[in-house]
């Protein structure tokens, strides 16, 4: 009786089905359709209404869309290879990389499967980096090459510039959403992830660090990216609740007094070691730096007077020295003007009388400068130390230190570049052509 009772059912089933088959399948078919784009909805619509996914945050600079700051523009896109903190060169849009004809021509293969932000696929036609006396020529879809006529060995951070083709169409994990430009100047840029519409980044960009700083307190940004200093109108923001301050230190620039070595006084090497002894051993806008190459980079070396601040020795060089009676000029910004102050009175210390004198850019003629100069990843200086480079202002001349320039940026040897950058600081510390001050702490402030 149980059997002929399931084979009655199953027979039951079996006419039900056939009957409504066509109804059951679309019924199938619809609910999926509906889960998915539930699902969609859900993800791109509704998950954003309830998680903030939204960040506001402030920088401190005026910039053009050329001149974005790199933490923008490696959101963005990243360029044939990257440089990491310490200078080591890896792959970035380029998987490997071959130097020939003595470093004269370097061949990029790219990486497959890489696609700009409008769907478009990286090739070697589609990339834009150009250098001026440089021929860079398309080999294949997946090979470029670029050769110049002379070795130049810094090329490898030079094509770590984030790649783009028009309107910011970049490689990077978040795409250009919106861009305001007034007079030229980026307003707000507006970043979008791309596998996330929902996470977005809105970025302002402030003219001063009070401005930037007074965005924050006004709850105008969620994150200020670069604050200089944490006070404002005598409050300290590093104590504000739900206020989370993240200290770090700025390795791409460098504050220093800068010796003019063509003057009467500075062009005498005692007068400028002297100086540079009887400066503080610390400076609380940043970390005390005693060469021109950060301590995190791998061709940082500690010069033989690393570290060493000492009034007696500073006196001991002075000692017999003439026309120190004469006023000293320092001409800065007034951001600067209270870190020249603080110099004036250690040099005092040791008989030197300072002036200080408030300038709004570098001038054409000067004694001492204190200013900051901008590092680049790569330890080569060549510009900056060189004698027949314009860009030396102080007009700084030393054939052992042009040569060690001119070697570090013809080799292409690591562990040659390593000895020469390593003799470089040595011998440019010891001949103090400027005093290096301190690297500046940046805050970030966040919400």
């Amino acid at each position: 009786m149980s059997f002929v009772r399931k084979r009655y059912y199953l027979w039951l089933l079996k006419a039900y089905f056939k009957k409504w088959k066509k109804i059951i399948f679309a019924s199938i078919l619809i609910g999926a359709v509906v889960f998915f784009l539930f699902a969609y909805f859900f993800n791109f619509f509704i998950t954003p209404l309830f998680e903030k996914t939204v960040r506001r945050v402030g920088y401190f600079g005026i910039h053009t869309p050329q001149t974005l700051p790199e933490n923008v523009t490696g959101d963005l896109s990243f360029g044939l290879t990257s440089v990491l903190p310490n200078g080591k060169i890896v792959p970035g849009a380029a998987e490997s990389w071959e130097i020939k004809n003595d470093g004269k021509l370097y061949v990029f293969h790219l990486k497959k499967g890489l696609f700009f932000h409008n769907g478009e696929k990286l090739t070697a036609k589609n990339i834009s980096l150009d250098f001026k006396n440089v021929v860079k020529k398309v080999i294949n879809d997946n090979t470029i090459s670029y050769e110049m006529k002379n070795s130049y060995s810094p090329f490898l951070s030079s094509v770590s510039k984030p790649l783009f083709i028009k309107n910011f169409q970049g490689l990077g994990t978040y795409k250009v959403k919106r861009i305001d430009i007034n007079g030229g100047f980026v307003k707000l840029i507006i970043l979008q992830n791309i596998n996330n519409s929902g996470s977005r980044k809105t970025i302002y960009f402030y003219p001063s660090q009070n401005a930037l700083k007074t965005a924050f307190a006004l709850g105008e940004i969620d994150t200020a990216i670069g604050v200089t200093n944490l006070s404002i109108k005598g409050s300290d923001m590093g104590s504000w609740k739900n206020t989370r301050v993240t200290k770090n230190i700025n390795y791409d620039e460098l504050v220093s007094l800068f010796y003019n070595n063509a003057d009467s006084l500075l062009s005498n090497k005692k007068l400028r070691q002297a100086l540079n002894y009887a400066l503080p051993p610390k400076f609380s806008e940043g970390l005390r730096a005693y060469s021109s190459i950060p301590p995190d980079s791998i061709f940082f070396s500690k010069p033989p007077n690393y570290g060493i601040s000492d009034i007696e020795i500073a006196t001991t060089l002075l000692s017999g020295m003439k026309d120190l009676d004469k006023k000293f000029e320092i001409s800065t910004t007034e951001e600067y003007k209270s870190l020249a102050d603080n110099i004036a009175i250690n040099w005092k210390a040791l008989g030197i009388k300072t002036e200080v004198k408030i300038v709004t850019e570098i001038p054409k003629k000067f004694q001492i400068l204190l200013y900051p100069f901008k590092i680049s990843q790569d330890p080569d200086q060549y510009t900056l130390w060189h004698s027949d480079q314009i860009s030396n202002i102080i007009k700084y001349k030393n054939l052992r230190i042009d040569k060690l320039l001119e070697d570090g940026r013809s080799t292409n040897d690591q562990g040659k570049r390593l000895i020469i950058y390593a003799d470089f600081q040595k011998y440019l510390t010891d001949d103090v052509p400027a005093s290096f001050l301190y690297f500046p702490y940046a805050y970030t402030l966040e919400r």
